[in-house]
């Protein structure tokens, strides 16, 4: 059902953004690519290399990368010693916070405000792994801003964020030297636009204590 409901949102975007274009055809051919995932891409690794071997296998490159931004992280913390600041700063909090805090409720939030928070959002080509771009949501604002209130005001009572959108599409760029050498890139986090969508709402100045 979803889907099928991102494919009419998409074909009313693409309507849009054609009967805009001053080159309707040149801006059809370049909406084609995007769909049929043939589009080409710069940043696409092609090899690497791995334990002095070139590597071809694009699952094999996709974990080596992995394991390499994960390892260079640990490597980081330690230098750091990350462990030793963070203690410190609990005591910190420990100290200046030593009462329990009261409850905090949360009002519900209103068409108003899911209507600003769409517009608020910048209109990006990417996209997580979702697909679904910041424009799609702004076409379609009109059919999903009621269950949109929907499923807010169930974060916002049930104090539950919902798991699919903590995911994140880690993306490698390149730097600069050897492209075989996964030193030689950076991860990029690419988020779902619902998930800038709720922080906008979460981080909203609006919360009360009883």
């Amino acid at each position: 059902m979803l889907s099928e409901v991102i494919k009419e949102v998409k074909k009313l975007y693409y309507k849009e953004v054609i009967s805009k274009s001053k080159n309707k055809m040149k801006t059809t051919w370049n909406i084609i690519p995007k769909e049929t995932s043939k589009l080409t891409n710069e940043n696409n690794i092609k090899s690497l290399r791995i334990c002095d071997h070139i590597v071809y296998n694009q699952i094999t490159i996709a974990n080596e990368h992995n394991n390499y931004f994960l390892n260079i992280a640990g490597n980081i913390s330690n230098k750091r010693m990350y462990e030793k600041e963070e203690a410190s700063q609990l005591q910190h909090l420990f100290k200046c916070f030593n009462q329990p805090f009261k409850d905090i409720s949360w009002p519900y939030t209103s068409a108003k405000e899911i209507n600003k928070i769409i517009d608020s959002l910048k209109d990006k080509n990417s996209s997580g792994y979702d697909e679904i771009l910041t424009k799609v949501i702004k076409i379609s604002k009109p059919f999903i801003i009621s269950p949109l209130i929907n499923i807010c005001n169930k974060m916002l009572a049930q104090g539950i964020y919902p798991e699919r959108l903590k995911f994140s599409l880690i993306k490698p760029i390149y730097k600069s030297g050897d492209k075989s050498s996964p030193s030689n890139y950076r991860p990029v986090s690419l988020l779902p636009v619902f998930l800038k969508f709720s922080k906008k709402l979460y981080t909203k100045d609006f919360f009360f204590i009883i």
